[in-house]
Formats: structure tokens, sequence, C-alpha cells
């Protein structure tokens, strides 16, 4: 700061403190009879202002003093500064002149270092002298199975070798940081000495581990010699935490740490583990569905054994840490998660990829096996989660079902084949309760479509609706070998009309079949299918069965019609006039096949329903044939028309030529009637005269129309 702005700092310190004061003075002599305190307010404040500036004085004077002070000591300090830097230059000068004789000192540090390394191996030479017999006292120790005793040993010699390798690697580098190759020798001199300790080390090792993998038998035999394998585990867990503690920047380390013989037990745990668990292996000579079923019962019986055996035998004798009962479970599921893997890399059969599939599914996860009440609250089965992958087990639900179907598939034509050669037998088909026809392949066919579902739902609805789909797909297969069957069928009863000999009464029976059938396709699709497959199958399926019911339907009628025909071709004719037997012929005949019907089931009868149009038909005709006025015809015949569209010129002429009375101008005149008077049939009519055949016309006679009127 300059010192025009301290002069301005001044002036407006001073400013300020007579404004202060001017308030001051007129707050308190505001009134006349105040001004008689003026000398005593004069008074206080010039004491006030002299006690301020004696403080002000002492305190500048106390500043000062320190100032002086330090001024003293930089004064003092300047000099030692000079007598330190005149003595660096003269030890500088007295290093330049020594530097040369340096390299005499040389044999001094070979002997300083013997001497060291002799004074260590000295010191040691009352342990080292015991090694050789420590080790073979120690390997006596090991193979009697006193464990505690050996490992105590072991500690020693490893200490004693620790003791004297970190001599050697702390003494070396200070004598001579530039002489490795020294201390390397001496290093590997003592560690080859040492080299039986290590082999104890593995020794003891290999015992406890072997003692790990038969874990259960141990701890049932001997609990004292496993609870002693878990003490020396810990022991050297603990030296191995306690080394990695160990300063950072120390460049030697103890050989053979960290050892980790309790993650080295676990391993040989799971190994005990997996060969009492998934021994013995499955063998796939001659392999069958039931053999894996009973492999996987076998299997889950061994694993709810050996957790039972963890529980009661194995965890007293192992710290709580362990979590032993969790440790095993986990061991078990990965086992059974690689023993299922490679069961499911075979090529299985869909039963035994079913049983698989089940016992993943539902055994694997219930109270039977993981999720066993004796050892439930030790294990958690959701966090084991399902030994198979999901993305696999969605893998192996569709392999099941493309595999359930093509066996399907094979069964149904061997099913058909069956059933086929059923038709051709001299038997009358089979009935239920009910005494209606029945049909043996429908049935066998509904009962292995519904097992298959039910099987699958027992698996879960996305099996369920996996199943359904595959098997209203081979349903509609099914239903289209079957129409080939009928018409196969037809064909063999149209070369000789007396085989098959229970033509009429299979025929029956498969209609009545398809019945059942139909209602099967409305147990398998679900109540509300969101399903565009489900959407899309089911009507087709609907309208193949409905196919092959009207094939079995149609060829019952061709055989009615053709046993029929004959008879009805005879009815308009002069043995028929003169008292013949054909109508009694016709009536036991539809009584026949009256006494078929009985064995049908309701849809059959829609066949009957028709008899509505039928009896109006034969009113009609009955009405043609007796009217008495042959000029009356046309307008009989246009009512005809009226009630029945679909009658053609051949049908009225053929009605005309069986009066007999009919003149070639009064057909002709009938005809043209026909003709003005043609129809459209309505949507909703049901045709009758398209299935009547048309006979044929009578040969022309020589005698005289009158004559044969």
């Amino acid at each position: 700061m300059s010192a025009e702005d301290d002069v301005l700092a001044l002036e407006k310190a001073e400013s300020l403190a007579r404004g202060a004061a001017l308030k001051w003075a007129s707050g308190i002599f505001c009134r006349p009879d105040q001004l008689t305190h003026l000398g005593q307010y004069r008074r206080r404040e010039t004491q006030r202002n002299n006690s301020i500036q004696s403080r002000l004085k002492s305190a500048l004077q106390s500043y000062l003093e320190g100032v002086n002070h330090g001024l003293s000591q930089l004064q003092v300090a300047l000099s030692e500064v000079h007598v330190v830097q005149q003595a660096l230059c003269e030890v500088q000068d007295i290093w330049r002149e020594g530097e040369g004789s340096l390299g005499n000192l040389q044999p001094i540090h070979q002997l300083v270092m013997e001497h060291v390394q002799l004074s260590v191996v000295i010191q040691s030479l009352p342990y080292i002298y015991a090694v050789p017999t420590m080790i073979t006292q120690t390997r006596d120790l090991i193979e009697n199975q006193h464990l505690l005793d050996a490992h105590v040993n072991l500690r020693k010699l490893e200490s004693l070798r620790d003791d004297v390798l970190y001599r050697l690697q702390k003494v070396g580098p200070l004598v001579d940081p530039t002489d490795d190759q020294a201390n390397a020798e001496a290093t590997e001199l003592v560690q080859q000495f040492f080299t039986g300790v290590q082999g104890l080390s593995e020794e003891l090792a290999h015992t406890l581990f072997s003692l790990a993998r038969s874990a259960l038998g141990v701890a049932r035999s001997d609990p004292s010699l496993l609870v002693s394998a878990i003490r020396i585990i810990e022991r050297e867990e603990f030296l191995d935490v306690e080394e990695t503690k160990g300063p950072v920047l120390q460049p030697w380390k103890p050989p053979g740490r960290p050892k980790h013989w309790r993650e080295q037990f676990f391993h040989a745990l799971e190994k005990g583990v997996y060969e009492r668990v998934m021994k013995p292996e499955l063998l796939w000579e001659n392999f069958c569905a039931t053999d894996l079923a009973k492999h996987l019962k076998e299997l889950q019986g061994r694993v709810v054994e050996e957790l039972q055996s963890v529980c009661s035998v194995l965890v007293p004798c192992v710290p709580p840490h362990y979590d032993l009962v969790r440790g095993v479970a986990l061991m078990c599921h990965h086992g059974i998660a690689r023993h299922l893997r490679d069961i499911l890399n075979h090529d299985l059969p869909h039963p035994a990829l079913y049983h698989v599939l089940s016992w993943t599914m539902t055994v694997y996860p219930s109270e039977d096996m993981m999720g066993h009440p004796n050892f439930s609250s030790e294990i958690d089965v959701s966090e084991l989660g399902p030994p198979i992958p999901l993305e696999m087990l969605e893998e192996q639900l569709s392999r099941y079902a493309r595999s359930m179907r093509a066996c399907l598939s094979q069964w149904i034509h061997k099913a058909l084949e069956v059933e086929y050669s059923d038709w051709l037998r001299d038997q009358e088909p089979d009935k239920d309760q009910d005494g209606f026809f029945l049909s043996s392949f429908q049935h066998i066919v509904m009962q292995m479509l519904m097992e298959n579902v039910q099987l699958a739902a027992a698996l879960g609805e996305s099996l369920e609706n996996r199943v359904k789909t595959a098997v209203l797909c081979e349903m509609e297969n099914c239903l289209v070998w079957l129409r080939e069957a009928l018409v196969k069928y037809g064909i063999e009863h149209i070369k000789d009309r007396t085989y098959p000999t229970y033509y009429t009464q299979y025929l029956l029976a498969i209609i009545n079949g398809c019945c059942a059938l139909s209602s099967t396709i409305s147990q398998l699709q679900p109540e509300e299918s969101v399903s565009n497959i489900f959407k899309k199958v089911t009507p087709c399926l609907q309208t193949s069965l409905e196919k092959t019911q009207k094939k079995a339907c149609h060829l019952f009628l061709d055989e009615l019609q053709t046993e029929l025909q004959p008879l009805f071709r005879e009815i308009p004719s002069r043995p028929w006039l003169t008292g013949s037997d054909i109508v009694r012929v016709i009536c036991d005949k539809m009584e026949d096949f009256s006494q078929y019907l009985c064995k049908a089931r309701a849809p059959v009868c829609q066949g009957l329903e028709e008899s509505t149009l039928c009896v109006p038909l034969i009113h009609s005709l009955q009405e043609l044939f007796a009217l008495k006025d042959p000029s009356l015809l046309s307008l009989e015949v246009s009512g005809l028309m009226t009630a029945f569209p679909d009658i053609s010129d051949d049908h009225v002429l053929a009605l005309l030529e069986l009066r007999g009375d009919v003149t070639r101008d009064l057909r002709c005149t009938v005809l043209s009637t026909m003709h003005r008077q043609a129809l459209t049939l309505p949507d909703d009519y049901r045709p009758i005269f398209i299935s009547i055949p048309v006979p044929s016309r009578a040969p022309s006679f020589c005698l005289h129309p009158s004559s044969c009127a």
C-alpha cells in the first residue's frame, strides 16, 4: 500500500471517529441540565485515552524487540552456514584424495562375508545336525498317523530352514549389494540340505487330503484323527495369512508359502463326495428307460444319505465357519449338474428323457431330496438353483416334445394297421357299456394322447402346451391316415359286397370313435387359449374330424343306397303291381339298418334329421300320383318346385312317366311351366334331389301308347 493510500485511510478513520464522537455527544447533552456533568465526562475520556495510548506504546515496544532478536538469530545462522559449507568442502577434498585406495579393501570384504556366513552356520550347527534325524522321525509319525506330533516337527524344520535363509538374505546385501552370486550359491546350498523338509510337507499334505477324501468314514471310525487333520490345516492357513500381512517391500519370502491347504482340503472332500454319490456309473450298453429311472432313484438316495451323514457325523468335527453342509450340498449340486449334462448328451428315447426332466424339475428340489427336512435349515434350495441351466432346460423340453411326437406318429401308424386288420375280421366290433359300437383304435389313441398330456402337465405349463400342440398336430395326421384307410376299406368292399362281413358295423364304430375324439379335442384345448398355435390348429383339426366322420357316414349311406336301389327300381313295375313282396324286403332291410343305427351315437342321427324334408316330399309325390285330372299336373308340379327348388327336369319327367297317363303335349306343357318358374336355391335350403339319381328310361315298346295306357 502506498503512502497516499495510508493518508486517505487515516483521514477516513479520523472522519468516522469525529462523526461517532459527535453522535455520542449529541445523545449525552441533549438536555441543558446534563451540561453540569461536562467536566466529569472530560476527565473520564482523558483517562481512557491515556490508557489506550500506553497499551499501544507497550505493544509496539514488544514488536520492535522481537524483530531485533530475530535479526540477531539470522546473523548467527548465516555464520554457522558458512562454517558448515567450509567443512563440506574439506570433506569433499579428502574423499577425492582417498578414492583410489578403496579397492585395496576388497579382500577384507570377502573375509567379512565368509565370517558372517560361518557365524550363521555355527549358530545353527546344533539344530542342523539334528535335521536328518528329525526328518526320519517325522516321516515315521506321518506313517503312524500321529499327525499333530508330525506337524510340530515339520514346523521346527521349516522354521530352522526359514531362519537360516532369512539371515543369509538379510546379511548379504548389507555387506556388498553387488555380490549376488555368493548369496545365491549359499542359498542354493541351504535349500538342497533342507530338500527333505519340503518332501515331508508334501507327504503330510497327501495324508491330510486322503483323510478329507474319505472324511465320512474317518469321522465314523476315528473322529479325533479327522479333528487333528483339521487343526493342522487351520494352523497352516493362519501361517499363510500371517505371511501375506508381512512387509510389502520385503524381497524374501519363505519357500512353499502360501500352501492353501484349506482350499485343497475342500477339493479333496469334493472328490470324495463325487466318488460316493456318483458311483457306480450308468451303463449305456443295453440301455433302457427303466435303467435310467432306477439310476436316478439310487442317485437320489445316495445324495440324501450323504447330506444326512454330513449333518450328523462330519459337522461336529469341523469349525462352524466351514459351513460344511452348504458346501457339500453345492458339491453334490455341481456333480449332479455335470452328470445330467453327460446323460443328456446321449441320444435318449423320449421316455428316458422324461425321467430326466421329471427328476430334475420335481424330485430334485422336493422334500425327498435337496429340500429334505433333516437338513432344510442348512440348505437353501433357491440358492442352489436348477441342476440344468434354464436355457438348456428349455432346449430339452422342446427336444422331448419333438421326440414324443415322432414316437407318437410311429405308434399311431402301427395302431392303425392293427385297426385295419380288425375291420376285416369275421367278428362284430366291440361295444361300450351303453351298447354302442366301439372302435378300439380311437379309444387307444385317446388314451395315449391324454396320458402324454397328463405326463407333460406334471412338469409345468410350458411343456404341457408344447405336448398339446404336438398331440393336436398328430391327431390331424391320424385323421388323414384314417380317411385314407376308410377309402381303402370301401374299395375292398366294392370288390366283394360280402366282404368284410361286418362292414356296416365297423363304419358305425368308426363314427362313434370320431365323436369321442371330438370331446378329446375340447379337453386338449385350454379354456382361454392365447397361443396362436392353438387358434390355428384347433379349427383345422375340427374340420379334419368332420371330414373323417362324413367320409364314414357317406360309406354307410352308400351301402344303404346300394342295398335299396335295386329294390326301389322294381317298385314301378308290373310285378310290384301284381302283389310282389318287394316292399316287405325293403322294410326288412330298413329294419336291419335301423338296428345298426341304434348302436351309433347322437351325431349319426343327423341323417335322421333330414327326414323332416323326406316326409313332406313323400306327401307331395303322393298327391302328384293321386291326382285324377292330368290337366292339373302343371299346377301340381309348380307347387312341387316351390317346395323343392332343386328338382330337375329329369326328375319331373321320371315322375310323369311313372303315372303312365301323361301325353307328350302335356309333358311339354309341364316342362315349359318349369322353365318359366326357374328358381334359385335359398341360402338356408338343404338340397335333397341332388342326392337322388334319375333312373334310366325304359326301352320303347312296339305296342301303341293307347294300349299301354
